[in-house]
């Protein structure tokens, strides 16, 4: 799904899914895919946000992006590939007579990918593509996600490897040089990883744009698929009408009559209107906690402002002489004074008598 993905999201323990899902439209988050893994299966969900529909994949078969670059011979590389977001191909999706879940799964893998404007469209940008197969025998989804790569058609493959290199091929097990090129007797495990053979016509297309320094416009080019992983083989199991909730649309293994479906409208619109009816009591209450504040506020008596002098010293900042001052102490001869404190002490002698005590 790169580049358009939150692949350095944090979430803690606390965070729900409904904390998700406020944030997906200032974010720009279109679809969440939720796995979840029980005894029986893994599941995968994939949410339209921010008021669905849930389509619940159960997963029949998976294969990791390890899995697959382990089993191929050359695996590719990421490298700048994943700069640009991948095109995505539906195969065996008929819209003459299908079924009203097929088309919403047929929508919903279209939209998790960015459409794409043929005519403002890259080559160059072009270096992914995901395929969705619908197997009609088991219902099942099939996912595979390929590198797409071209290289010059000059000549044959083989040949010009044959005449690269100094070895002599083993021919031993052919009847006739033919079959060396059409590779009727090669190995099981002698062949590339593409998806088709090089020397396939089918895969040979003239290119309407320069796609690298190489493949220039009007050129012919051929188009190789490497696998990149990861696979999923994907069985539809539920559809909710919600993000993760709401009325089921569809089931695939739970037939409910009509009564027991209105039986469930009914409880499911008591809901809502019990949902409602608390909104609008915790509205009414914040308003009124915001009246009693501030009638509150209004009733407080306000502090009388002390009155100041208007003086050199407020320009300064200096507001030492607002105080009230002090009146003025007459003192008399023989007072001692110690900081704050006067003591009056009586002199006998006069000056420079002493009293012994």
């Amino acid at each position: 799904m790169e580049p358009n993905t939150a692949s350095k999201l944090k979430d803690s323990k606390s965070n729900k899914l409904k904390d998700f899902i406020n944030v997906a439209g200032p974010l720009g988050v279109s679809h969440f895919l939720l796995f979840s893994a029980t005894e029986n299966a893994k599941y995968l969900k994939i949410c339209k946000t921010p008021r669905g529909p849930t389509l619940t994949f159960r997963i029949d078969k998976y294969s990791l992006e390890r899995d697959v670059k382990n089993a191929q011979k050359n695996p590719k590389s990421r490298g700048k590939s994943f700069l640009n977001p991948a095109l995505v191909v539906l195969n065996n999706f008929s819209t003459a007579g299908q079924e009203s879940e097929k088309k919403l799964c047929a929508l919903t893998f279209q939209n998790i990918f960015p459409a794409v404007n043929v005519k403002k469209a890259k080559l160059s940008s072009c270096k992914r593509v995901v395929l969705v197969d619908h197997d009609k025998e088991t219902n099942l989804y099939r996912l595979r996600h390929f590198h797409v790569d071209a290289k010059p058609a000059k000549g044959d493959r083989k040949l010009r490897k044959m005449l690269k290199s100094r070895e002599v091929p083993d021919m031993g097990r052919m009847a006739d040089i033919s079959e060396f090129f059409t590779g009727a007797a090669s190995s099981p495990g002698s062949d590339s990883d593409v998806s088709d053979s090089e020397d396939d016509p089918k895969t040979k297309v003239q290119l309407a744009q320069d796609l690298d320094r190489v493949n220039k416009a009007k050129s012919t080019a051929k188009i190789l698929l490497k696998e990149l992983g990861p696979r999923l083989d994907l069985e539809l199991v539920k559809v909710e009408e919600g993000a993760c909730e709401g009325r089921v649309l569809f089931h695939q293994y739970v037939e409910k009559t009509v009564e027991e479906v209105k039986t469930q409208d009914e409880l499911r619109a008591q809901k809502e209107q019990l949902k409602t009816k608390r909104r609008k009591e915790q509205e009414e209450n914040v308003k009124r906690k915001e009246r009693e504040k501030a009638r509150k506020e209004r009733e407080k008596p306000k502090k009388r402002p002390r009155l100041r002098e208007k003086n050199d010293d407020k320009k300064n900042g200096d507001d030492d002489d607002d105080w009230p001052e002090e009146p003025a102490k007459e003192y008399k001869e023989g007072d001692v004074y110690e900081g704050d404190k006067m003591n009056k002490s009586k002199k006998k002698g006069g000056f420079g008598s002493s009293n012994k005590r």
